[in-house]
This record gives structure tokens, sequence and C-alpha cells, in this order.
């Protein structure tokens, strides 16, 4: 089976909603004529993932611009994902009390919510900070006026050969091993992560290690310019016939650009089966917490071809 996923790395007009539903929904219709199972967006993409202000006015002005799922914003994507028959994960500031919540939700070909998750991992150092009269830039954290998820939940999406299990993490998610292993562990297959942050080889190195140790595919779609972009998918194929096998599928430069990518599901779950036994160590860790002096159960390992 396979499954193509369109990173659409490209330019936001800030919080201007209008101009970005628009060049939105461009975008997604040109990843449909490229022949894309699901369109992936960068992080907060309604409001072009706009800082929020440090005063008290600017932070209640950014957060006036969180949107839920009536907005004309989301349901003009829940309607294209049903015209365009195609799955679409589309990232938005979402309405929530007391504080709005970094959100993807991921719509199927039906236009239906399958799947809406809420950053974990915030970025919310620095609150002290918010009292000072001066602050540097990064003093305090683009999610300092966020309220956190609350669980990693997979869904279900479909195309003309098959179902795969999908799950989501939102930029500094990816940072913290805890976010794919529950995802692995509620069964996910492959993983999208919207991003919105500088790019280096370090990060790189960690979306690779997060898709292998938990037998994954990783899909991360960020925003385009100087030391960004590099959105970039990978598979968790690591050797093939006992030799070494490079795990990047597809990775974008720093420009604007819609970059497609096609997951060999058949593969990746072949490779899941012959390194079983690591998903089963990982399952049997989180079933008996580790304690000193004691070891899980051991699972049943299966020899490597």
């Amino acid at each position: 089976m396979k499954f193509s996923v369109a990173l659409l790395q490209i330019s936001s007009f800030g919080d201007d909603q209008g101009k970005n539903l628009t060049k939105g929904v461009q975008a997604c219709r040109e990843a449909k004529a490229f022949g894309a199972d699901l369109a992936v967006f960068p992080e907060l993409w309604n409001v072009g993932a706009a800082l929020s202000p440090h005063g008290p006015e600017g932070r209640r002005r950014w957060i006036a611009l969180a949107i839920d799922q009536r907005s004309s914003f989301f349901q003009t994507f829940a309607v294209l994902a049903r015209d365009q028959e195609m799955n679409i994960a589309i990232t938005y500031l979402e309405a929530h009390q007391p504080l709005p919540r970094n959100t993807v939700s991921v719509l199927n070909k039906r236009g239906e919510v399958a799947l809406n998750y809420s950053k974990v991992f915030l970025c919310d150092f620095g609150k002290d900070g918010l009292q000072k009269d001066k602050l540097g830039t990064d003093d305090v954290g683009c999610d300092v006026n966020c309220t956190p998820g609350e669980s990693f939940d997979v869904c279900t999406l479909e195309d003309t050969e098959g179902q795969v299990t999908v799950g989501a993490m939102i930029c500094a998610d990816r940072e913290f091993p805890e976010a794919a292993t529950q995802l692995m562990l509620n069964g996910a297959e492959l993983v999208i992560v919207p991003n919105a942050c500088t790019w280096d080889e370090i990060r790189t190195a960690g979306l690779k290690t997060r898709a292998f140790e938990n037998l994954v595919g990783i899909a991360m779609t960020n925003y385009p310019g100087p030391n960004r972009g590099s959105s970039q998918a990978h598979s968790c194929v690591v050797w093939r016939a006992g030799l070494p096998a490079d795990t990047l599928i597809a990775k974008a430069g720093e420009q604007e650009q819609i970059l497609l990518t096609t997951f060999d599901l058949d593969d990746i779950r072949a490779f899941r089966k012959t390194e079983s036994w690591r998903m089963d160590y990982r399952k049997a860790w989180h079933r008996e917490p580790f304690q000193k002096g004691s070891t899980p159960s051991t699972p049943r390992t299966t020899p490597r071809n």
C-alpha cells in the first residue's frame, strides 16, 4: 500500500486569516493535483504562526484570533476535503478556555474530523517574564498563552489501496520521546508533524530517531525561509537484507514549495514484523514501570534477517 503526503511548505500572510485561507485552499488543490492522499499544513496556519505580543493588549488581540470548528475558516477546509476527496491536516489557534490551544485537525475524505490533536509539550517558558517592562524575543516561549493538550489519539485514514493509522505531534512535541512513544502505543503507523521553527541537523536526527524507535513513518511540514524549511519525511526501515538503508524519503530546501512524499506502508509493516520485539519491549516497559532492581517481563524476540 502506498500513501502520499503533501508537505505544504508555504509562506503565510501573518495573522491575516482571509489571505491564509485563500492560499491554503489553493495549496490543497495543487496537492490533490499532484496525487496527495493527505495535505499537511505547518503549525498554526490560520495565524501564520504569528507570536503572541508580550503586552496585555497585544495578548488579548492574539487570543481573539482563535477559531473553533464552526468558523468559516475551518468549515471551508472541511468542504474542500469532501469535494476534493482528500484528507487535510489543518492547523490553527483553537478557541479554548481559559487560553486557546495550538491544534491540528485531520479531516477525512468526507470532510469529517477524524482526529483533533492539541500540542502537549508547549513552549510556555518565561511566564514570570511577562510582568517585566522589557523582554527579549527569546525570553518567553511561543506557546506561553496556550493551554496544553491532554492526549495522543490516533485516527484511521483511507486511500484507494487501504487504510493507515495516523497520529500527530506539533513542533516541540517531536523533541520529547514520550509523545511519539504514546502514539506508537496507541497504534500509529504514520505520524505527521506540523512545525514552525528554525531547523538544523540535530532536529533532523531527532526526527529520524522518533521514526526508528517507534517503527513509524514520520512527515514534518515547516514554514519556508532562511534556516527554516527542510520539510521532510522518514521511514523507520533502517536496514534491508542486513544492510543499512537511508530512512530519508524526501526533503525540501528552504524555499516555498509543496513537497510530495510517498510512504510504502507494506515496507513499513513488514519491517515492524521483523522488529516486533522492539515494540514488545517498549510496551512491556510501559505496562510495568521501571523500579530499581527489577526488569519488565522479557518479550519474545524475532531474529533479524
